[in-house]
């Protein structure tokens, strides 16, 4: 459903200024969200997933929710003091106009910077509990709006329309989700006397923040370094990564919502050895499948891109742009499934500490080879150097975890 909304932008913006902005305001009112959300939702779907009492069960969802929102309410006022002084570099070749739709942009997205987060950790719920219909499902909420307000309205709004869909589409997810889990008896009103549950959870995320600071980092560098290329650049990144991303959302996704609650079950048992099976079979099947996959989408990515997204006002020339990009992110895809069965599983095993070092020197690696690959490839050398850093972090977290398993079966 995510990719068929972008087919559906595609047609009625093409690779124009109102997508760069709308790109780039998501990316930095996500900021916040990509350091805190994701190590929280980690810490909390172990937690959620290990025996805990009954009473904690049934609010600890609430209790994790006013923590984060709380948290999140004092980081807002900041982020977006700082903004003003920072989208001379972050949008360094958007001129005035735009630079200033952009600000107005962020604004708009605040109600989905809040609803995110709720989400979020909703959606954790249902991953440690192995609810993936309804975590597959919920989802499709927020391109449906999209999509069908833009096939009634069209484009004319430019990046107000994407900005206030995407927000609809949220509370939308929200309002679904939060009727899910009631009816799953995990919604309790919080109390403050249990607060002691939810400090294991932000004692595990405490961990994961220098990998999260990188990673959110990351995603701003790359979007900085592509504003800087021109017009359509943010807009043709965008679009390069669309269909690989929503390859890898098919197996990645799935691999790091099941392997994470998968192998913390496995490991409070003490199955050691069979998570040690388990995981090296899992990483060469996924190897092997991931360059099944990849090969003919390398070797057609011209002719899919043209099939996909050309018409209205994609044009020939915004095929040709997004191509290259499109190749270097297919031959991710396998070093994709591999990274992610690799960091759920040392994060299953309590390691988040080994995972924020990982992450912190592959962010630093891939942040200066995109920087160096784009004077040479222009924004394709931004993807070309996400795959390579992609193949070293797959192959380190390899045999760290095989080195860890191997520890706990001797």
């Amino acid at each position: 459903m995510g990719f068929s909304k972008e087919i559906v932008v595609a047609a009625h913006f093409g690779l124009s200024g109102n997508l760069d902005v709308y790109f780039v305001a998501v990316a930095l009112i996500g900021f916040p969200l990509a350091i805190l959300l994701n190590a929280i939702q980690t810490a909390f779907i172990a937690r959620l997933s290990a025996d805990i009492p009954e009473v904690d069960r049934k609010r600890l969802y609430g209790l994790t929710v006013l923590g984060t929102l709380l948290i999140l309410g004092t980081l807002l006022p900041l982020w977006l003091l700082f903004l003003p002084h920072g989208l001379p570099w972050l949008a360094s070749g958007f001129p005035p106009e735009k630079r200033h739709a952009l600000e107005t942009a962020l604004l708009w997205l605040i109600p989905y910077y809040f609803l995110n987060g709720i989400n979020l950790l909703g959606y954790g719920v249902l991953q440690a509990k192995r609810r993936y219909l309804q975590n597959g499902l919920l989802p499709t909420a927020t391109p449906l709006v999209i999509m069908l307000t833009i096939l009634l309205i069209g484009a004319a709004e430019g990046w107000r329309i994407l900005a206030a869909t995407l927000v609809a589409g949220a509370l939308a997810e929200c309002v679904m989700l939060l009727i899910t889990l009631y009816r799953m008896e995990y919604i309790g009103m919080p109390r403050f006397s249990e607060r002691k549950a939810i400090k294991p959870i932000f004692a595990a995320s405490l961990a994961l923040l220098p990998a999260t600071v990188i990673g959110a980092l990351l995603a701003l560098v790359e979007q900085a370094i592509a504003a800087s290329l021109g017009e359509g650049s943010n807009a043709s990144l965008s679009y390069g990564y669309r269909l690989p991303t929503a390859l890898q959302s098919l197996f990645v996704t799935a691999i790091g919502i099941t392997a994470l609650p998968y192998f913390a079950s496995q490991i409070a048992q003490q199955k050691h050895d069979y998570c040690l099976h388990s995981f090296k079979k899992m990483f060469w099947v996924l190897s092997v499948l991931g360059m099944i996959i990849t090969l003919p989408l390398v070797i057609f990515s011209s002719e899919i891109t043209a099939l996909l997204y050309q018409r209205g006002a994609f044009d020939a020339a915004s095929v040709a742009r997004v191509v290259p990009i499109q190749t270097a992110y297919f031959i991710q895809i396998p070093f994709a499934l591999m990274t992610m069965l690799g960091i759920k599983t040392l994060a299953a095993l309590g390691r988040n500490a080994q995972v924020s070092v990982i992450i912190v020197i592959a962010g630093i690696l891939q942040c200066t080879l995109a920087y160096v690959l784009t004077r040479q490839f222009g924004v394709a050398g931004i993807a070309w150097a996400s795959t390579a850093i992609s193949a070293f972090v797959a192959l380190t977290t390899f045999f760290i975890t095989r080195a860890m398993l191997e520890r706990y079966t001797s």
